[in-house]
Parts: C-alpha cells; sequence; structure tokens
C-alpha cells in the first residue's frame, strides 16, 4: 500500500474519526461510519474519492483482533496507548502540509511525510501484536527429569513489517495442565506471561 497519496485537512472529518476510536468496535458499524465520513470529507474537498485513502484509514481503525481481545483486562491499558497512537496518526494524516512545515523543521520534504506515515503503521503493528499476540504453544522435555514443560513463543514484526518468531517464556510443567498443551488456561497463562514481554520491548523502541 503507499501510505501518502493524499494529505489534507478537515477539522469536522478528522473529529468524527477520532470519535470512532473510542467506540466499541462493532466492525460493521465502524466500518459504514468511516465510509460515511471519508465521503463527506472528499465532498467538501471537491476531491474524487481515494481508494488508497480509503484503504488507509480502515486499515487504522479496523484492528481485526481476535473475538474477546478487547475484553481481556490485560489488555485494557494496552488499548489505551493503540487509541491514543490512533489518535496521533489520524491527527497527523489529515493535516495540512502547511501545518506540518510549521513544526520543530522535522519535515522538509514530501519523502520525511512519507517515511513518517511508514513509520506510524509499523508502530501500529506492533501495539496490535503486543494486544493480541501471535503465539504457538510447544512441549519441551527436561534431558535429566523427563519431566514436560510447556512453554510460550510469541512473534513479532520486523522492520520490514514481516512476522518474526522472537520471544519465548516458560509456562509451567504440562502435567499441571488437564488437557496438557491443548488446555485454554496454558494458553491463558502463556498470554499473561508473555504480553509485558511483547509491551516491554515495545517501549523500547516508543519510549514516548
Amino acid at each position: 500500500m503507499e501510505l501518502v497519496d493524499l494529505i489534507i485537512g478537515g477539522t469536522g472529518v478528522v473529529k468524527g474519526l477520532l470519535l470512532l476510536l473510542g467506540l466499541g468496535y462493532d466492525e460493521k458499524i465502524m466500518k459504514e461510519e468511516i465510509k460515511r465520513y471519508y465521503e463527506d470529507f472528499m465532498k467538501m474537498k471537491s476531491t474524487p474519492a481515494d481508494n488508497k485513502v480509503d484503504e488507509l484509514i480502515a486499515f487504522v481503525v479496523d484492528d481485526n483482533f481476535k473475538p474477546g481481545t478487547h475484553q481481556r483486562g490485560q489488555n485494557w491499558g494496552y488499548l489505551f496507548a493503540l487509541k491514543n497512537l490512533k489518535e496521533s496518526i489520524v491527527k497527523f494524516y489529515f493535516t495540512s502540509l502547511e501545518e506540518i512545515q510549521k513544526g520543530k523543521g522535522e519535515f522538509t520534504d514530501v519523502r520525511d511525510v512519507y517515511l513518517r506515515i511508514s513509520e506510524y503503521m509499523l508502530q501500529l503493528m506492533r501495539l496490535r501484536i503486543v494486544i493480541d499476540p501471535d503465539y504457538k504453544l510447544s512441549r519441551n522435555k527436561h534431558p535429566q527429569t523427563g519431566i514436560t514443560y510447556l512453554a510460550i513463543k510469541a512473534y513479532w514484526i520486523d522492520d520490514e513489517g514481516k512476522k518474526v518468531r522472537k520471544f519465548t517464556k516458560s509456562i509451567g510443567r504440562e502435567d499441571h495442565y488437564k488437557d496438557g498443551i491443548d488446555d485454554k488456561k496454558a494458553a491463558e497463562d502463556g498470554l499473561k506471561l508473555i504480553q509485558p514481554v511483547l509491551y516491554d520491548y515495545y517501549k523500547e523502541i516508543y519510549p514516548d
């Protein structure tokens, strides 16, 4: 996806989009509202609809999380960080070039704007994988005791935007779980262990 095809202003529409970021993530309603706000915005600017812009805004708003992700208590703080990040992205994306150039001198040409939006997209992908980790459980047998342990292995998003396996945490003995590696509690315990590791790494990269 080409991330910079249109950098324009529109306060009312931006406020509407920011409001959507705080809603309950009903996918159907969300997509209908995004389409309506976007179409109104393009009419106001007398600019033909642009599918690339539409796709980018939809990508920002639609997390495509697995069911139950928003209900997990452990995710509440992460979801708040996600909302703030999305607000920053939307505000920047709909800021005029004139306003951008009034900033701290960070942006001197279109290339700088393109790179900043690309960085935002990568950051968004990484925070999403903190909130809804891509992981697998594995077995490891201790060579001396013969006891089988469970571990969780989680993926990260590298600088190229690709998923790579990066983090591993031991969950505990498999015989502590009734259904072994298929036990739902084993997966939940693994998530509780691996998410802070992912978030700590995220904060190392994005401390602010």
